[in-house]
């Protein structure tokens, strides 16, 4: 089992987020044969931030300046059966360099490739912010075509506690299995309302782009995506495809007239 490990942290495996994963790993270990791999996303050299070009959208994902460095993040994703995203949580959200991370593939929001392989999200903290940050990861990997099949926010001073250490014990006593399990079965879930109605705003993207975006389009030409309801062949569900397309139309029309509005809160 080839096991892809993301991990957002300048404090490398021996910070608490490092320390976290590094047992889950263990009890993954227990249960089948583990092969590693793992990107540190504060060694990839990615700049700043994202220069926001559009380059990988437009013209490829080899168009962005920092495409090159970026490529050991790529080819651990590729090659992994599940991968393990991991962050401390930095002021109620991830850590920078992963946002970076996650923006430098945002071209994969148009091209998603990764459907069928399943996701564990990790987060470490010393207050609060694990919704945030790991709310934000599932829904950004969902479109890169990920499902995340566990969760697990820990408390990094709580672990010095033996009843807290305990239940976290537990917790990962329980997604090692939960993801083992979830490589052997294999598959791609059902998609839900939400899935569907972000291929709907996707594929509306793509479409209205592409003149200046025919990468996308040939992507989605060749995998005969513009005709269908769903990324694959998963059962699409009756009700929740009728409730996409609702969304898709009043989308459309919005677009069309301009009478979209802005955000309010």
């Amino acid at each position: 089992m080839k096991v892809g490990v993301v991990l957002g942290t300048g404090h490398g495996e021996k910070g608490t987020t490092g320390a976290v994963v590094d047992d889950l790993l263990t009890r993954m270990r227990q249960r089948t044969d583990v092969e590693l791999d793992l990107v540190r996303t504060d060694e990839l050299t990615l700049g700043p931030s994202c220069p926001a070009c559009l380059a990988c959208m437009t013209a490829g994902e080899q168009a962005c300046p920092n495409s090159d460095n970026a490529a050991p993040a790529r080819a651990v994703m590729d090659a992994a059966d599940l991968v393990i995203f991991a962050t401390p949580v930095h002021s109620f959200t991830l850590s920078a360099t992963m946002k970076r991370f996650v923006d430098h593939f945002a071209y994969l929001i148009h091209r998603p490739r990764y459907f069928g392989t399943p996701a564990v999200l990790v987060s470490t903290a010393a207050g609060a912010g694990h919704d945030a940050a790991l709310g934000y990861l599932k829904t950004a990997i969902r479109r890169w075509g990920f499902h995340t099949v566990a969760e697990l926010g820990v408390n990094g001073p709580g672990l010095e506690k033996a009843p807290y250490r305990a239940k976290v014990d537990r917790a990962l006593d329980e997604i090692a299995s939960t993801a083992v399990q979830a490589v052997r079965d294999g598959g791609e879930p059902t998609p839900t309302t939400s899935d569907l109605i972000g291929f709907r705003v996707a594929r509306l993207l793509v479409e209205s782009g592409r003149d200046d975006g025919p990468v996308d389009a040939a992507y989605w030409d060749e995998r005969g995506w513009f005709d269908a309801d769903w990324f694959t062949d998963a059962k699409v569900p009756r009700v929740a495809n009728t409730v996409a397309g609702f969304v898709e139309g009043r989308i459309r029309k919005g677009i069309a007239n301009g009478s979209a509005k802005p955000y309010r809160g």
